[in-house]
């Protein structure tokens, strides 16, 4: 079965609905997802190092050499006698008012009517002003494709067929809780309870700093 990138590099992932299309023309060449809104909450106090989430994303991703839409990083914490490691999470984190969008000049970066960011190769010229934009360095240019811009788009098409992101499905130690933002339950619902109301509006992926209190 060919994965993600390839349908989007092909066009030839379905559009869901009859006459699917975002305000201002842009036509929607990703799955629906109606009007649920998805997230992911990163627990940094279970994440291992394991890197199982990177490799997963991949290999469903197919992303540029080199290249990675979620990485992890080891940093050393405290001093002697009490000195640790701790691993830090990184990805798009689908910004509610993301400004890769508003930096775009070509509307290639838009978001999804699920609220998360995408970025329709069609449009993309590969110009990196989005790139230049992201907070986070979450976005890349594919070497392989006119230098078009990649990121994670949380496996939308994924998530479209009642599916997990590829990370949150290979990660051993749970690190990774997914869930909706619209209808949290279980234990996405007791993580999204320990993040603040007004950071909840920020965006779609949240990552709780392993000195934090989460919601197990």
């Amino acid at each position: 079965m060919e994965n993600r990138r390839h349908f989007i590099k092909n066009g030839l992932m379905l559009c869901l609905g009859a006459g699917s299309a975002l305000a201002g023309g842009t036509a929607l060449a990703f799955p629906s997802t109606g009007t649920k809104r998805w997230g992911m909450i990163i627990d940094s106090a279970r994440c291992s190092g394991c890197q199982s989430c990177m490799v997963a994303c991949k290999l469903q991703n197919d992303t540029a050499p080199g290249s990675f839409n979620t990485t992890i990083t080891e940093r050393e914490s405290g001093t002697y006698p009490n000195a640790g490691i701790r691993f830090e999470a990184n990805l798009c984190r689908h910004c509610t008012d993301a400004p890769c969008v508003s930096a775009c000049p070509t509307g290639a970066a838009f978001v999804h009517e699920s609220g998360l960011v995408m970025t329709d190769w069609k449009r993309c010229d590969g110009n990196g002003a989005c790139i230049d934009a992201c907070p986070y360095e979450a976005r890349f240019h594919d070497i392989r494709f006119e230098n078009k811009t990649d990121k994670c788009d949380l496996c939308l098409h994924r998530i479209s067929q009642g599916l997990v992101p590829a990370c949150v499905e290979n990660c051993s130690s749970g690190a990774r809780i997914f869930g909706r933002l619209d209808k949290p339950e279980g234990e996405f619902a007791r993580y999204l309870q320990s993040i603040p109301a007004s950071q909840q509006k920020t965006g779609a992926v949240f990552i709780i700093a392993a000195d934090k209190k989460g919601g197990r």
